[in-house]
């Protein structure tokens, strides 16, 4: 960065400083954004999708082709950013919610059991 001198006021230092620098355009993503629906529906079969405890977890029969087409989409999304899911566990009597990228080396849920109470996963 150039030393300040008297004869520029601050602001025009900036400006030679990062007038290369690329500049957003307004309405552009930005380069880690993701697509996601606005459909509340899609969304939350998603989230039943990815919570690996869940034994209807691969039932999509509710949902639309557009909804199937946005679901896939959204999921395919997410695994080619490494998310495979999630797993309740029970965890001294509670239920704690842990991805699974979490439970390697995590020696606190070792060995920890699926939180399988009565009506835990029933609408």
């Amino acid at each position: 960065m150039k030393p300040v001198n008297n004869s520029k006021p601050v602001a025009n230092i900036f400006d030679d400083e990062f007038k290369n620098v690329k500049k957003a355009k307004l309405g552009t993503p930005a380069k880690d954004s993701s697509n996601i629906s606005n459909t509340a529906k899609v969304y939350d079969r998603l989230d039943k999708f990815l919570n690996l405890g869940r034994p209807d977890r691969m039932d999509v029969s509710d949902l639309s082709e557009a909804e199937k087409k946005e679901f896939i989409k959204m999921l395919a999304d997410l695994l080619k950013r490494g998310i495979v899911g999630y797993e309740i566990l029970e965890v001294n009597g509670r239920p704690e919610k842990h991805f699974i990228v979490n439970q390697i080396g995590n020696e606190r849920i070792y060995g920890a059991k699926l939180y399988k109470k009565s009506g835990y996963y029933k609408n």
